[in-house]
């Protein structure tokens, strides 16, 4: 079982890669917003896609490799492009439906998990001050994103894993 101390802030921050499945929040003098939603890393190369259209095309891209069919995609601000529906090889593959933003020679995001989204007051939960929630689901592989509530002072909270990790990954920062 390992456990991270974090501290919230105005600025949304994210926890490492989570290796269990469930995890421990506790909160000391201060309350938190919170959120589990998958990582999304940058793909490697550069991406070329239209709204007009529903192919994306690489250059020096690994699609092969780095995506599969229902990854999603975003350009650097989080925004969705597009979920994969079919990779034809490291350089061009199609979305379920027209990009919904066009990236130009740029570098973009992906998430072969689902998709994922930051903190925000209309979808995350509060855990108040002085308080252990206990077991909260996240899902392996997962990040804790979190902010401070608004007007409250920032201070420390803890995040630990719960039970065994599993055997695919380990906690890493990220």
């Amino acid at each position: 079982m390992a456990s991270y101390v974090y501290t919230a802030t105005g600025s949304v921050a994210a926890s490492a890669n989570i290796a269990t499945d469930k995890i421990r929040i506790a909160t000391t003098s201060s309350p938190i917003h919170y959120t589990t939603s998958f990582p999304n890393v940058a793909l490697t190369g550069t991406v070329t896609c239209a709204t007009n259209s529903d192919v994306v095309t690489g250059s020096s891209t690994a699609f092969t490799t780095q995506l599969t069919v229902g990854s999603w995609i975003g350009n650097t601000s989080g925004n969705t492009v597009g979920i994969v529906a079919s990779i034809a090889n490291n350089e061009s593959l199609t979305l379920t439906a027209n990009a919904a933003v066009a990236i130009s020679g740029a570098t973009a995001r992906y998430n072969p998990y689902g998709v994922p989204y930051t903190v925000a007051t209309a979808n995350s939960a509060i855990i108040p001050s002085n308080t252990v929630e206990r077991d909260v689901l996240v899902g392996q592989g997962n990040i804790v994103s979190y902010l401070n509530v608004s007007g409250a002072t920032a201070a420390p909270f803890s995040i630990t894993e719960l039970g065994m990790p599993h055997a695919n990954t380990g906690t890493t920062g990220f």
